[in-house]
C-alpha cells in the first residue's frame, strides 16, 4: 500500500513539473500565433466555450475537450459518433459586425467588416476510420440577418468519389441584382451555387486514417459588381481546389450597413449516420486575415521560449525515441519510468546513439528524467504506442 502511495505521488510530482513543458512543445501554439490572426484557439487554455464561441454543442459529450486527443498528444477536441448518430456537436465562432447580440456573442473585433479570411483547423480521424468522410467539417459565412439568412457560405465538406475527399461548395444568398434571397439558415432553395471542387487527397480513407491533416481555407467577397471573388483551400500546404471568379454578393456590399464574412463553423454533421461507433479529433483552429501556414517551422520566439527545454520524438512513440534539446547532454543519465513509478529503462546519452529503444515497453504513459549539465532534473512525459 506504502509503495503505490509513493508511485502516485510520484507521477502527481512529474505531471506537476512537466506540464508548463508539455504545453510548450507543440508544432503550433496560439502564444505564437500567425501574423493577421483574429481568433486563435489550440485548446490549451481550460476557457469555458460560452466565454470563446457564440454557440457550442457538445452532443451529450460526444463533441468535448481532451488531453492527449490534439497534435503532439496536446489538448484537443474529441469526436464521438455513436453507430447511426448523425450529429455530433459544432463549434460556432463569430468576428467582425454582426447582425445580433446573441450572434454577436464574444466576437473578436467587432466593429470591423471582413472581406477576406483564412482559417485553419487539424483534424485527425481514429486509426480503422469507417465509412469514409462525414458530411460536414467547416464553413465560412456571412450571417446576413438575425434569422441567419446566409449572405454565402465557403463550405468545406466531403465529396468527391466515395467521399474520401474534402471538397469546396461555395454558394451565395444574395441575388445577381445584389439583393439577400435567402430567408433563413440553409436555405438551399434560395441560394445560388457556384460550383463544387473536389480536393486531390483521400484524408477520410480508411487508409489514410490516424494522420493529421491541416485543412485552410480562403475565401474573399468580390469587389461590388465584379465577379473577383475568391474560395481556394488547401491540405498540408498542398493547393486542393481554387476558383477566383466568384460573384458573391453582387453589389450587395455597396450598402454600408449589410453584413460581410462575419462567422466560421466548425461541424459534425454525417447525413447518412456514421456506420459504426467512431471518433475524430479537431486542434489548432486560426481564424486571420493573412496566409496561414501548415508547416511546423520554429520561430524565433519559439526558440527564446524552448532554448533550455528538451522534447522527445516522436511522441507518441513506437520503437525509437528521440531527445531534443539545445542543452549539452552528452554523457548525461536518463531514467524512464511507468506510470508507477517503476523504474523501466536507464542508460546515458551518447553523441552516436540512434535513439532510446522503448520497442518493449508496453503501451502507455511513461516519464522520462534527465540529469542536465547543471546538475538539474528534468521530467518529460511521452506516451508508447
Amino acid at each position: 500500500m506504502k509503495n503505490k502511495i509513493i508511485a502516485i505521488l510520484f507521477f502527481f510530482m512529474v505531471t506537476l513539473m512537466t506540464q508548463g513543458f508539455y504545453l510548450s512543445a507543440q508544432c503550433f501554439s496560439c502564444d505564437d500565433a500567425p501574423p493577421g490572426t483574429i481568433f486563435c484557439d489550440d485548446f490549451e487554455q481550460d476557457i469555458p466555450f460560452d466565454k470563446k464561441y457564440f454557440e457550442y454543442n457538445n452532443n451529450a459529450g460526444d463533441f468535448i475537450r481532451m488531453q492527449n486527443v490534439g497534435r503532439d498528444s496536446s489538448f484537443g477536441m474529441r469526436v464521438r459518433w455513436q453507430t447511426g448518430e448523425v450529429g455530433a456537436g459544432s463549434l460556432s465562432k463569430s468576428f467582425g459586425k454582426t447582425p445580433d447580440g446573441y450572434i454577436g456573442k464574444n466576437a473578436s473585433s467587432p466593429d470591423e467588416d471582413f472581406d477576406e479570411i483564412y482559417w485553419r483547423m487539424d483534424v485527425k480521424s481514429q486509426p480503422g476510420w469507417t465509412g469514409n468522410g462525414p458530411d460536414k467539417l467547416s464553413r465560412a459565412l456571412c450571417l446576413a440577418n438575425s434569422n441567419w439568412a446566409e449572405g454565402m457560405m465557403a463550405h468545406l465538406w466531403a465529396g468527391g468519389s466515395n467521399k474520401v475527399f474534402l471538397g469546396m461548395d461555395p454558394a451565395s444568398g444574395i441575388g445577381l441584382d445584389g439583393k439577400l434571397k435567402s430567408t433563413k439558415y440553409n436555405d438551399f432553395p434560395n441560394l445560388r451555387w457556384l460550383g463544387f471542387k473536389p480536393g486531390n487527397i483521400e484524408i477520410f480513407s480508411t487508409e489514410n486514417s490516424g494522420k493529421w491533416y491541416c485543412v485552410v481555407g480562403h475565401v474573399k467577397l468580390n469587389t461590388p459588381g465584379e465577379k473577383d471573388g475568391i474560395f481556394e483551400f488547401w491540405i498540408n500546404d498542398t493547393l486542393q481546389a481554387s476558383s477566383t471568379n466568384l460573384d458573391w454578393h453582387s453589389t450587395w456590399n455597396n450598402d454600408p450597413n449589410n453584413m460581410h464574412i462575419n462567422a466560421v463553423f466548425f461541424e459534425n454533421y454525417w447525413n447518412s449516420g456514421s456506420p459504426v461507433e467512431q471518433e475524430r479529433y479537431f486542434d489548432n483552429i486560426v481564424i486571420s486575415t493573412n496566409t496561414i501556414s501548415c508547416s511546423c517551422k520554429t520561430s524565433s520566439a519559439e526558440n527564446r521560449k524552448t532554448g533550455n527545454k528538451i522534447m522527445i520524438v516522436p511522441n507518441p512513440v513506437t520503437d525509437k525515441l528521440k531527445v531534443i534539446t539545445m542543452l549539452d547532454l552528452a554523457g548525461k543519465d536518463y531514467t524512464i519510468f511507468s506510470i508507477l513509478g517503476t523504474q523501466v529503462v536507464s542508460g546515458s546519452f551518447q553523441d552516436n546513439k540512434p535513439g532510446i529503444d522503448v520497442q518493449n515497453l508496453i503501451p502507455g504513459i511513461y516519464v522520462m528524467q534527465i540529469e542536465t549539465a547543471s546538475g538539474k532534473k528534468e521530467f518529460i512525459r511521452f506516451i508508447k504506442q
